[in-house]
């Protein structure tokens, strides 16, 4: 009979193949691989030396071109070179020719004669015009005899054409690199040339990359301008130009990796050759060796994962159950796993948000009924008609009777109002606009009651700045105008500042009457109605002209900032009442999330 396998055995069976396999592929893909991994790794290395190279050679074509540039940007220079001498007549412009010239020449042998390796020649368009070499080593009128001269007027301003060819003042005894460019007029038309050969012994000592390395310097065309091999100078590379990405070429039967770099000043290429074959025995042993030691540590793993199976298999599928039935909405049931170990840790976690799953349902179940209420309530925040009709009615009287420029600024203060209580599509807004509204309100009220209260502010600019709720403010100075001025005189304060509480910012915003006062019952029932928290049926309230009572304005402080809005009432019966009002600065989440949901329908 075939013998029955336990699941424990499967588990091992199956975690030995889940090794070896990944063992067996990395092998495989690892030699398959491995040359693109050390071509990687070797032209990085390439790189970092060809870069010192390349910056070094750069800046020796950089120095040729600012010499060269002094030359062109010499405005005495260029006027001599201007000049046609044979047609100075008179003896004095001739000998002011002279002196000059011997001044410009002795500037230029203070710029050229340190340069032992530099052989500079400044032509007219018909003969020379210096030279920081004898004549009797070169004649430079030869070089308007050579093919690539005509090349110099060709090219655009202040362009270089450069080339590599063999010393001419030494009679071809070594190589230089030339770099020639036309010395232009006003008119762009060619008046001279400067024609520097510098030694190519300068960029040798820079080619030199080691012994498994060779360096040259070529230019567009794929010829050798500069080689630690004098003899491989002025040759023509056979793979040269290179296919697009690619990084090896065969040469001489043997195969190179190939780096390269292009010069910025002239677009010639600094090329490194390293042979292919010595790289790839050297990495591979390093490969090898990181092989075995993978594998070591793979069947150390699967050893201990054998021992562990047993004891993590029971919880797990316990655990996996208990997973499959709330995924069927059983949120109720709890596991009851409490091993020791990861498998039980997971388990009371499981069981810890379950727990917190249920009471944020629980909480956002009563959210959502306070939000609605608040919605409805704003919804119902509307401007009181009767209040509007009589202050009309009042305003019309007035009119009537006399006009002049107060009535004006009472209908001016009412447009404001309506437009204020009207448009409610931001919930928040400036504290200066709050403070506005305040001011055109207490105009209406004073006509409308023949008082004479006056509204003192006081707060900076960047408070003024701040967001507030809309209609934060007027209920409490509407309560305090109907309640605490019998006298029909008297004044209230606005006062508003910032302040930092455990490295938060608030705002506090204080209203101070010096109103009738209230008694300690009174005081004490008005400061229970700022605390409570869930919204009665609103009776007993009055709700004055933005339909917000005090009771209100306390409660939406508290939905929008919820435990970080605090508030303060004092009050003595005679001498006045101050409420202040303290609230972060930046609006939370949830009272942006209130804002667009409820208040800005």
């Amino acid at each position: 009979m075939k013998r029955h396998q336990s699941l424990r055995t499967k588990l091992v069976w199956s975690a030995l193949i889940c090794f070896l396999f990944p063992l067996i592929v990395i092998y495989i893909v690892t030699n398959y691989f491995t040359r693109d991994i050390i071509l990687e790794k070797v032209i990085a290395n390439a790189k970092d030396s060809l870069k010192v190279a390349e910056t070094e050679i750069n800046g020796l074509f950089e120095d040729t071109l600012t010499l060269s540039n002094f030359v062109l940007m010499n405005s005495e220079l260029r006027q001599m070179l201007s000049t046609n001498r044979d047609a100075l007549q008179p003896e004095e412009q001739r000998r002011s020719y002279s002196l000059a010239y011997s001044q410009l020449s002795r500037s230029l042998d203070e710029l050229f004669m340190p340069k032992n390796d530099y052989d500079v020649t400044i032509l007219g368009t018909k003969d020379a015009f210096y030279t920081n070499y004898s004549h009797s080593d070169y004649d430079p009128t030869r070089l308007y005899g050579e093919d690539w001269f005509p090349n110099l007027s060709n090219r655009e301003m202040l362009a270089a054409y450069w080339r590599g060819d063999i010393s001419r003042v030494t009679g071809g005894k070594s190589h230089t690199v030339t770099m020639g460019r036309a010395i232009r007029s006003a008119t762009y038309s060619p008046i001279g040339y400067i024609v520097i050969d510098m030694n190519e012994r300068l960029i040798r000592p820079y080619l030199n990359g080691g012994a498994d390395q060779e360096m040259m310097l070529i230019d567009s065309a794929g010829r050798v301008m500069s080689h630690s091999d004098p003899a491989r100078i002025g040759k023509k590379l056979d793979w040269w130009p290179l296919e697009k990405e690619k990084q090896t070429v065969e040469t001489d039967g043997e195969t190179y990796i190939i780096v390269q770099q292009t010069l910025e000043s002239n677009g010639w290429h600094v090329v490194n050759l390293i042979p292919l074959n010595p790289a790839i025995q050297k990495n591979k042993q390093v490969l090898s060796i990181s092989f075995i030691v993978q594998a070591l540590f793979f069947t150390l793993f699967f050893l201990l994962l054998t021992v562990r199976i047993s004891a993590i298999l029971k919880p797990i599928t316990s655990l996996s159950k208990f997973v499959t039935s709330i995924g069927r909405g059983q949120l109720g049931s709890r596991n009851g796993i409490r091993t020791n170990n990861e498998v039980g840790q997971l388990a009371r976690t499981i069981d810890y948000m379950l727990d917190r799953i249920e009471f944020m349902i629980q909480q956002i179940t009563v959210e959502q009924s306070k939000k609605r209420k608040a919605e409805l309530e704003m919804l119902q925040a509307q401007i009181n008609p009767h209040f509007m009709f009589n202050l009309l009615n009042s305003i019309r009287m007035n009119i009537l009777v006399r006009g002049d420029k107060e009535n004006a600024e009472l209908i001016g203060s009412l447009s404001s109002l309506l437009r204020m209580t009207i448009d409610r599509d931001n919930a928040y807004i400036p504290l200066r606009e709050e403070v506005a509204t305040i001011d055109h309100y207490m105009k209406l009220m004073n006509f409308r009651h023949a008082n004479q209260i006056q509204l003192v502010t006081r707060f900076d600019d960047e408070c003024g700045e701040t967001l507030v709720p809309r209609f934060m403010i007027q209920p409490l100075i509407e309560n305090a105008i109907i309640h605490g001025f019998e006298q029909q005189h008297g004044e209230i304060y606005i006062a508003a500042g910032r302040v930092n509480e455990d490295g938060k910012r608030l705002i506090r915003i204080s209203v101070t009457d010096n109103g009738a006062g209230m008694s300690e019952e009174q005081l004490e029932k008005l400061r229970k109605q700022s605390e409570e928290r869930e919204d009665g049926d609103g009776e007993g309230e009055a709700r004055g002209f933005s339909g917000i009572g005090v009771k209100n304005v306390f409660q939406r402080l508290r939905l929008i900032y919820g435990t970080k809005f605090k508030s303060w009432i004092q009050s003595e019966p005679g001498i006045g009442t101050a409420i202040t009002l303290q609230f972060p600065i930046e609006v939370e989440s949830a009272g942006e999330t209130y804002v667009e949901s409820h208040i800005g329908r």
